[in-house]
């Protein structure tokens, strides 16, 4: 039987992990320390047009980064499942260049994910201090369009690999 060879997590990817972790834990300092002075009732979520569309308990300032924080723990766990190879037949179904580029994938999507989610959490604590938003609708596009860059040369990136061997 083969020995199943890891695949490293390139540095850059475990250096981008720890600044965004940092900025991360950072925000959510602040926010425990601005807690009590926010009102009993915040804005929980905002429209496209800068509106307040609904608001709800001081509380619920954590439900974004509470999910930031899942996302980041899956995309994290897919990240290193992906640096080890799955033996099929005494043969890996993917080289090591495609094990690695899905793990650069993995590592790029939960950091950005991560980061929005703590500019968005920036954006709500000033918000509900009754400052103006920083968050602006284009931002939002941004990311999304970042996401879908990530993906699509990720995608792209792997289906070119695997015509290369």
């Amino acid at each position: 039987m083969l020995e199943q060879q890891k695949t490293t997590t390139p540095r850059f990817c475990k250096q981008l992990t720890l600044i965004v972790a940092t900025i991360y834990l950072a925000a959510i300092t602040a926010t425990l320390i601005q807690y009590n002075k926010l009102p009993k009732s915040i804005p929980v979520l905002q429209s496209f047009s800068s509106e307040h569309a609904q608001f709800g308990p001081k509380i619920a300032i954590f439900y974004l980064p509470f999910i930031a924080l899942m996302l980041f723990l899956l995309l994290h766990y897919l990240e290193i499942k992906a640096a080890y190879p799955i033996l099929r037949k005494n043969k890996p179904t993917l080289s090591h260049v495609q094990r690695q580029n899905g793990i650069i994938t993995f590592c790029l999507i939960k950091n950005s994910i991560l980061l929005y989610f703590t500019y968005s959490l920036f954006n709500d604590l000033t918000v509900a201090l009754g400052n103006d938003r920083i968050l602006q609708q284009w931002h939002a596009y941004l990311f999304l369009a970042l996401i879908f860059l990530i993906f699509i040369s990720g995608i792209i990136r792997g289906i070119l690999l695997s015509k290369k061997e």
